[in-house]
């Protein structure tokens, strides 16, 4: 059963101009969001809730006065009732960090679909952490290799200029970019060997929210029998492979097998896993798995 959308947020919510970002990123900013209210919250001062005493007008209990406190926060009905000094303790209101890596390996931009669905991604991820007043940092990775992007350059379609010139990693990214308290956000297909505790191990050290956002294509989940033409899509190499039903069935086992491994490696780290389908709009891909797992949440 497919959720019920709200109505679109405003156009003003988003400081860039429409005619820079996708439409399709744009229409799921506006009906979808990043899981900000699942979390409190360490930062600067915003909007979101935190984990710490501040000055918002959500009142979070009473402690006992002390030297220097701000009489105007004195709780003078406890006072009248007690005739001990307190101090109302108010929630803090805070800005959450968060930091996008968006895995740039070649099998993310073989197919066209993929390409499409991970640019949507991207942009989703930053115009719903900028609608909400949050602070975010957006980094490409392959391998060992981080380049920075500018919130523009992701926008416009630009940022993918800087990535041309990076040699061809099979590797599993190296992420250092992680910020403590923060959510983090990863953008990957995951198609590459490697335990995912290597990975998810920093995400989850640093406390925070986990989110693996994995933009998956049906077709690749098996391979016909038959003759076959095969491309390492990070190498380059062609093969030609015959295909038996036999070697059919284990890869399909072997593919499914592989995302099970991911599934179990992100409830032992507690991260949010969520499969986007690259067919269909980015709101109808958003809506399934990833909105019932919490990795998005309406707006």
């Amino acid at each position: 059963m497919s959720a019920v959308l709200p109505p679109p947020i405003p156009m003003t919510s988003f400081p860039f101009p429409s005619h820079v970002t996708q439409p399709d990123a744009e229409q799921a900013a506006r009906r979808l969001r990043l899981p900000f209210s699942c979390c409190a919250w360490k930062g600067t001062q915003g909007h979101w809730e935190g984990t710490g005493a501040g000055n918002s007008i959500d009142f979070q209990g009473s402690r006992s006065y002390q030297w220097g406190d701000d009489p105007r926060d004195i709780h003078w009905a406890a006072y009248a009732r007690t005739g001990q000094l307190t101090m109302k303790v108010f929630r803090a209101e805070l800005s959450p960090q968060v930091d996008v890596a968006v895995d740039v390996s070649e099998s993310m931009f073989f197919h066209e679909e993929r390409a499409a669905r991970t640019r949507g991604l991207l942009q989703f991820c930053l115009l719903s952490a900028i609608g909400t007043g949050a602070q975010v940092k957006i980094h490409a990775v392959k391998g060992r290799r981080i380049i920075p992007l500018d919130q523009e350059d992701v926008l416009s379609g630009q940022w993918e200029a800087q990535i041309q010139s990076l040699p061809p990693d099979e590797s599993m990214p190296s992420i250092s970019i992680w910020r403590p308290n923060g959510m983090k956000i990863f953008i990957s297909d995951l198609l590459y060997p490697g335990e995912p505790d290597n990975l998810l191990e920093t995400m989850a050290s640093l406390k925070g929210m986990s989110v693996i956002l994995a933009p998956t294509l049906q077709e690749e989940a098996e391979i016909p029998a038959g003759n076959a033409r095969l491309k390492n899509c990070e190498s380059g190499h062609l093969r030609r492979q015959l295909i038996t039903p036999s070697l059919s069935r284990r890869y399909a086992r072997a593919y499914a097998a592989h995302f099970e491994l991911w599934i179990s490696a992100c409830l032992r780290r507690q991260a949010v896993f969520a499969r986007i389908p690259c067919k269909g709009t980015l709101t109808e891909a958003l809506s399934g798995e990833a909105l019932r797992q919490g990795a998005v949440e309406l707006s």
